[in-house]
């Protein structure tokens, strides 16, 4: 019986080198292309292995990774993470939660190591341990372009974590691809019952309309950068700042702010 392969990373080449690999070793592959397609993925694919990038737009790999062991807990698939920075990022790599990381190199070194994991993941003879097993494609030694690269990313999300409201990022087509850990509290939800969910899942029945009537009117008329609204949510008033999200001054999503009103009335 052939087994399911899922394959996310955001470079089509590589996908596409990856896939050739795995269906010569007759796995059905499917194909994901950031860490939000893949939840989609997991959630509609029975799958047996997967191999995720770790840095990708939206929702990327160390998230998408967490998501699969938090759906799976007792009983997840063999997890390869892979990247062009692991070696940069080597003293949190534990924290990532894979069963193997690949560091990106030559193509031929490349499908050679993975034939030779895949074969160990086969046989049940791959060891899933505390301590993070690298496997090496090519010379590895840290870049400064990488390291500072990965520096910010980490001082960027910490700031998002530090800043006492609740961050929730709404894609284009309206789903979640991030929250902070106070949005997680403010909702009372787990990340796997709001990563990938249509944002209007997060209000109550009577407020959902509230919601879409005030984006549809802010989007409109344009006539400043930021809108609210205030509803109840887990029986706590909240303010909900709603932002356009802007890069290259295209817009490609929604920020919401989330504040405790009760939580700022009570420290008044």
């Amino acid at each position: 019986m052939s087994k399911t392969a899922l394959v996310v990373d955001n470079d089509f080449f590589f996908v596409e080198f990856l896939s050739e690999l795995l269906e010569s070793r007759e796995y059905k592959v499917i194909k994901a292309y950031d860490g939000k397609e893949g939840i989609t993925k997991i959630e509609d694919e029975n799958i047996d292995l997967m191999f995720a990038d770790i840095i990708m737009p939206k929702i990327d790999g160390t998230e998408l990774i967490k998501f699969a062991r938090m759906k799976y807990p007792e009983n997840c698939f063999a997890i390869v993470a892979v990247s062009g920075t692991i070696i940069e990022r080597i003293d949190t790599l534990t924290s990532i939660g894979a069963d193997y990381y690949i560091a990106k190199g030559p193509m031929e070194k490349m499908a050679v190591n993975i034939s030779e994991l895949i074969d160990k993941i086969e046989n049940n003879t791959f060891n899933k341990s505390e301590i993070a097993e690298i496997i090496e494609s090519g010379n590895l030694f840290p870049r400064r372009e990488a390291v500072d690269l990965l520096d910010s990313i980490r001082f960027h999300k910490a700031i998002i974590e530090c800043v006492g409201f609740g961050i929730v990022n709404i894609d284009f087509d309206t789903k979640i691809i991030g929250i902070n850990s106070c949005a997680i509290d403010i909702l009372n939800k787990t990340t796997i019952e709001l990563l990938n969910r249509p944002v209007t899942d997060i209000f109550s029945p009577e407020d959902k309309s509230k919601f879409i009537n005030t984006v549809k009117n802010f989007v409109k008329n344009n006539e400043s950068n930021e809108t609210s609204f205030t509803t109840i949510i887990n029986s706590k008033k909240i303010r909900v700042v709603i932002t356009l999200l802007t890069v290259e001054n295209k817009v490609v999503g929604l920020i919401l702010a989330l504040e405790d009103c009760d939580k700022w009335e009570e420290q008044a």
